[in-house]
């Protein structure tokens, strides 16, 4: 018996070691390819972007928020916003050459009389009206500019066709311009966008080199407050932007208290939404052509028929908004027909409505 064992110890022992052997060997393939697919992982880690790179995806230009007026009169977030963009287009305190203007400059040149912080500016402040005013201001330094809605996805004067990604690349794009500015409505309240980053979704990516696409980066835009009540720079989804761009009466979303959730406005119109993106640019007349200009087709805009008159300033009395006569100056009299395609461009994009979703209760 005692010899008949060996052979079977013998075997024994060679079937383990052969089944250690194989089962080690698929171990050390299965780690090797974990290895590798974590070496390939670093690898790309390791390709550290450049500071420029970083700067296409981290975008905040100081000047735009050392132009913010901060803080406002009681409801003046629209003129004051309006100032923040003028003066980082036109002041040196921004990007142009002019002495920096305070809100109540602006406010003057537009006809208002103190005490400014009696006025209420809600009942008559719009959209339209802003871009007036932009126009008025310029015309009074002599400077050139001209505003337009870039993106309101409803409700009168729509920007037909503009979808949010392409509203996204424009306002991105724009940010990086030293020509361009924006203002934000939002719930009762204006504001300006003054940067974004576009923060990638896998970590791995935190520094990768080269150009991420839209659908592996997630947009977050900086916008300047003008209001002390509020953190002097809000950071926001542009996907809650969207979300807020997109309500209708009676619902809509506060982008500046966003654990309220969707609420419900106290209105009888149902449908539409005053909620929009303003852009507002420095041009110079020298450079304008045809191929640049941003609104289109204007001679097909001129040559249409029936062109609605804008509801701004003809609907409301002097008594209403003070005295808003406009400024006319000698050397913007041959610049007539630069005028007039403005005034089409703001007639078609974002006319005048009814402001009833600014009650004046913001506090500065």
């Amino acid at each position: 018996m005692s010899c008949d064992s060996h052979p079977r110890k013998n075997l024994y022992h060679l079937l383990r070691l052969c089944f250690f052997k194989s089962g080690n060997m698929k171990k050390q393939v299965t780690k090797k390819k974990s290895l590798d697919k974590k070496s390939k992982q670093y690898r790309e880690c390791s390709q550290h972007s450049t500071a420029e790179e970083i700067k296409q995806r981290k975008v905040l230009d100081l000047r735009r928020w050392y132009c913010i007026s901060r803080p406002q009169y009681k409801t003046s977030c629209g003129i004051s916003s309006l100032v923040s963009c003028w003066n980082y287009l036109y002041s040196t305190l921004g990007t142009g050459n002019l002495p920096p203007i305070t809100q109540e400059e602006a406010l003057h040149i537009l006809g208002f009389q103190p005490p400014f912080e009696e006025i209420r500016f809600g009942p008559f402040t719009g959209n339209t009206t802003l871009m007036r005013w932009f126009r008025q201001i310029n015309d009074h330094f002599h400077v050139k500019g001209c505003s337009y809605v870039l993106y309101k996805p409803h409700g009168k004067n729509k920007t037909a066709g503009e979808t949010a990604a392409g509203a996204l690349v424009k306002l991105t794009q724009g940010l990086k311009d030293e020509s361009m500015a924006y203002i934000y409505h939002c719930q009762n309240h204006y504001f300006c966008p003054i940067g974004f980053e576009a923060t990638p979704v896998k970590a791995s990516k935190a520094y990768s080199r080269g150009h991420l696409l839209q659908q592996e980066v997630e947009y977050w835009i900086l916008i300047g407050e003008p209001s002390r009540k509020h953190p002097t720079i809000h950071c926001k989804k542009w996907i809650d932007i969207v979300t807020d761009l997109n309500t209708q009466n009676p619902e809509y979303l506060d982008i500046r208290h966003l654990e309220r959730g969707l609420q419900y406005r106290k209105t009888k119109k149902v449908g539409g939404n005053l909620h929009c993106i303003i852009s507002f640019q420095r041009l110079n007349w020298q450079r304008f052509g045809p191929w640049n200009f941003p609104f289109g087709n204007i001679r097909r805009d001129m040559q249409a028929q029936g062109i609605a008159k804008s509801e701004s300033e003809d609907n409301i009395t002097k008594k209403q908004h003070g005295h808003l006569g406009r400024s006319f100056s000698a050397g913007f009299h041959q610049e007539s027909m630069w005028k007039k395609m403005c005034n089409l461009h703001e007639r078609r994009n974002s006319g005048y409505q009814s402001y009833t979703d600014y009650d004046g209760n913001d506090r500065n």
